[in-house]
């Protein structure tokens, strides 16, 4: 059972079937054992705060592009088995982009 209380008003006890009351002390130290094993068997960087996720990696050729996609399947499998989806409308992606390629003078080049 559980309720709130905000500015002194108590609200009806209602019963809770899953998930963490927040504001308590052991639930984030209870979701950080939860997700601890998340990153077991990635190879890329992977940072984890709170309820985020970040994974990154440096990408310059196709064995670099495929470890970092079979990091995230693995990502992805780790969160069907744990009922723990990921929520697609907060994921982003970020690519730097550090050397360009004259993509012009290389094709006029073989011309």
């Amino acid at each position: 059972m559980q309720r709130v209380r905000i500015n002194g008003v108590v609200s009806y006890w209602l019963q809770v079937l899953s998930g963490v009351p927040q504001g308590s002390v052991l639930g984030p130290i209870l979701f950080l054992i939860y997700i601890n094993d998340l990153d077991n068997g990635i190879k890329n960087w992977i940072l984890k705060f709170a309820d985020d996720t970040k994974i990154f990696s440096v990408v310059n050729n196709d064995k670099d592009r495929n470890q970092l996609q079979n990091d995230l399947n693995n990502l992805l499998s780790w969160a069907e088995q744990w009922q723990m989806l990921f929520n697609v409308s907060k994921c982003k992606s970020c690519i730097w982009i550090t050397e360009i390629v004259n993509t012009v003078t290389t094709w006029m080049e073989q011309l």
